[in-house]
């Protein structure tokens, strides 16, 4: 789930992160992707920006012949350690914007908040496009950014709230993406048709104020926060602490929903 795109994450350091927090955020969605480009055994798929390869393992488990790519060599080989177990797939470090991989090569491609969650998206569809054969299907994902609390979504909106004149994340990191940008980049690359498919999850916190302990790893690694004081550091840390207790329910658990939107091309039989 990271293309190697200049920024202020390194993604090296979030492997434990991706597994705790990321994984069971975004794998639902994935399961879904794969049921609307039917998926099964036999089936050859191309994953890219696949992180530590929760959904390729769920593929490969399908019977799928699957290549998890990922730009990020610790994410790789988290995947490929998932994958171990199916002969017939494997991870490989590979940018999603310039993959290594011949025109036509799979039955379909997945990217899950990857090649939509970085600058340079239409590049990256045009890569799976080239990549799937005639008549294949394609299905990326990203969060809905009008809709949405996912982790470092809330923790944005924390630090607005506290420091208005500044930013967590640079201009632009995240691009924002809506549903007929994405279908119209879809047919671009040359689809003949694309869907937009919504999608309802939740990020479920055992403890908010052990939050900071799973999410703290990437929230802490962006510009905005290294650049707090100390006691700015503590007063953001304890603010977000108290949005996610809002949450709350009575067994202590903060349920927090979120929403993004899965978009499906079809490419053309010949």
């Amino acid at each position: 789930m990271s293309n190697g795109t200049s920024g202020p994450l390194d993604f090296g350091e979030l492997v434990n992160f991706y597994e705790q927090v990321v994984d069971p955020l975004t794998l639902p969605i994935g399961l879904s992707a794969l049921d609307f480009i039917n998926i099964a055994s036999g089936y050859t798929l191309i994953d890219a920006g696949a992180g530590t390869g929760a959904l390729a393992m769920r593929a490969a488990e399908r019977g799928a012949r699957v290549l998890a790519t990922d730009i990020e060599p610790k994410m790789v080989e988290r995947a490929a350690e998932r994958l171990r177990q199916h002969a017939t797939s494997e991870a490989r470090v590979e940018d999603f914007n310039s993959l290594q991989v011949p025109d036509a090569s799979f039955d379909a491609a997945v990217s899950i908040v990857g090649v939509l969650a970085f600058e340079g998206g239409e590049t990256g569809l045009r890569e799976l496009v080239r990549v799937v054969r005639p008549g294949g299907r394609i299905a990326v994902a990203t969060w809905d950014q009008e809709e949405n609390k996912a982790p470092h979504y809330l923790a944005s909106e924390v630090y607005r709230d506290l420091f208005p004149n500044r930013q967590l994340w640079p201009e632009g990191f995240f691009p924002s993406w809506t549903k007929v940008a994405v279908s119209a980049a879809l047919l671009q690359a040359g689809c003949g048709r694309a869907e937009v498919h919504d999608f309802k999850g939740e990020w479920e916190v055992t403890s908010p104020r052990t939050v900071m302990d799973d999410s703290g790893s990437s929230i802490r690694m962006f510009p905005g926060y290294k650049a707090l004081s100390d006691w700015e550091r503590a007063e953001f840390e304890n603010a977000f602490v108290a949005a996610l207790t809002k949450y709350t329910g009575s067994d202590g658990v903060a349920r927090v929903a979120t929403r993004a939107f899965i978009a499906v091309g079809h490419l053309p039989v010949s």
